[in-house]
């Protein structure tokens, strides 16, 4: 979105570029306890990618200084996608899923997700180091391309 957003080409009024966002807390509200000043963050903010942004407290979350800015910023969307999707369809240990797309962000989250739940997670990628890639992330046997038709 923050892409079509700076292009100009998003349908309608997106608000300003930037959500996801990882930081350092330089001040809470008033009964935020889990945020203590200082602490690394991830989560979702209002204009993220300005000097300074606003957040509220229940979309962000200590990183525990495990990940960098980097990476931290690349998972509030992504997982809330996949969590919000596979929510809705409500899959069981014993269900195979379809994931697209198995090599970009929101189909390595969908795949790791798929994983914790017990579900038996396929996924179509298009590039042979793609499959590659997935089948050392464990989705062995289980790549299918999506440049084949047959």
């Amino acid at each position: 979105r923050d892409v079509l957003n700076v292009l100009g080409a998003y349908p309608g009024d997106p608000g300003p570029p930037g959500n996801d966002c990882a930081a350092v807390v330089s001040s809470v509200g008033a009964g935020v306890a889990h945020l203590p000043v200082g602490a690394r963050v991830l989560g979702h903010g209002v204009a993220a990618l300005a000097s300074v942004s606003r957040a509220d407290a229940r979309l962000v979350a200590p990183t525990g200084g495990v990940l960098s800015d980097d990476a931290a910023c690349t998972l509030p969307t992504t997982w809330s996608t996949v969590h919000m999707a596979l929510l809705a369809s409500r899959p069981r240990s014993t269900d195979r899923l379809l994931l697209h797309a198995g090599a970009g962000g929101v189909g390595l989250a969908a795949g790791e997700y798929a994983q914790w739940l017990r579900s038996r997670p396929s996924t179509t990628v298009g590039q042979p180091q793609k499959h590659r890639f997935l089948h050392h992330a464990g989705f062995c046997g289980r790549t299918l391309s999506s440049r084949d038709g047959g």
